[in-house]
């Protein structure tokens, strides 16, 4: 399964995973060495992982899957690694964790219940009205013992994600910040429509002028007009939906340079197919924004 390219640097970077890619006898171009995960006590950087590849390889103790090694270096569940590598526009080999979309019927995890103290908390932490995300997004709880598929999602707030009238995925976020894993999505093979495929937003309140922002924090900042890719990086599905339901799109990612950089190729894609597109550079991210300058914001683009 191709997402999109593998942003495997980024993905290092985030989760403070050791790495190089130059300087060293076992640096290769177009490879990432890293301390082999499988190999005891390891320091010399001899696993070494291809860009946009599904398999890793040591020169003590040979092949292993990016899936495994990641889960190995976090200490996590393959299921969760699977995740994580998703997020960044990674792929996995034919033999995946997690089958094709739509084999299985969609659900939420199980103990998904109505928005807990704790869970308020955290919005409100945020800056968000628990109530108002709650009616509005359709946002709910997930306690301290909530699975799918084997898959832990303890302690996190669910977002539904609606496409053309419909439920047809999840993502979660953590909420304790202890969880290496911030953001979880709906399994695959449970989605009716592939997340990275669609938007996230208010589809029925979209015109035809639109606010493209990575997450769904951002959305519920800035509010009805945005919709969101789930990430900074994005498919020509969700591409190819933007062309159809909008004509102008502002694009406002994160300040981080990976994020502009995304934000400059997104414009670049939308004006190659006749979208009136431009990047609009903001401090911070729009989902840290204060209510009052998100809504500033906003009247601005109009």
């Amino acid at each position: 399964m191709s997402i999109n390219s593998f942003n495997i640097e980024q993905l290092f970077k985030d989760y403070n995973i050791e790495y190089i890619t130059e300087g060293n006898k076992h640096c290769t171009k177009g490879w990432i060495q890293i301390h082999c995960p499988f190999c005891s006590g390891s320091r010399n950087y001899h696993f070494g992982i291809p860009i946009n590849g599904t398999t890793g390889s040591c020169w003590r103790c040979g092949k292993h899957s990016i899936v495994e090694g990641i889960a190995k270096l976090l200490k996590i569940s393959k299921g969760e690694a699977y995740h994580i590598i998703q997020q960044y526009g990674g792929r996995t080999p034919r033999k995946a964790i997690i089958k094709p979309i739509g084999t299985k019927k969609f659900k939420f995890p199980s103990n998904t219940e109505d928005l807990l103290p704790q869970h308020a908390k955290y919005l409100i932490s945020r800056g968000f009205d628990p109530e108002t995300i709650s009616r509005k997004w359709g946002v709910q709880s997930l306690g301290p013992v909530c699975s799918l598929d084997g898959i832990q999602y303890n302690h996190r707030i669910l977002a539904p994600i609606f496409w053309d009238g419909n439920v047809v995925s999840f993502q979660t976020r953590d909420v304790t910040g202890r969880s290496k894993t911030k953001y979880m999505a709906c399994p695959i093979n449970r989605e009716s429509r592939h997340h990275k495929h669609i938007l996230y937003g208010w589809q029925e309140k979209w015109t035809r002028r639109g606010i493209c922002v990575e997450g769904i924090t951002d959305v519920w900042r800035l509010g009805s007009a945005a919709f969101a890719t789930f990430g900074i990086e994005f498919t020509q599905e969700q591409v190819r939906e933007i062309k159809k339901h909008f004509d102008e799109v502002f694009v406002i990612f994160d300040d981080e340079p990976q994020a502009v950089r995304q934000a400059l190729k997104m414009v670049a894609e939308l004006r190659f197919r006749g979208v009136r597109a431009q990047h609009v550079p903001i401090v911070g991210d729009p989902g840290g924004m204060s209510q009052t300058d998100a809504d500033n914001l906003v009247k601005s683009l109009k």
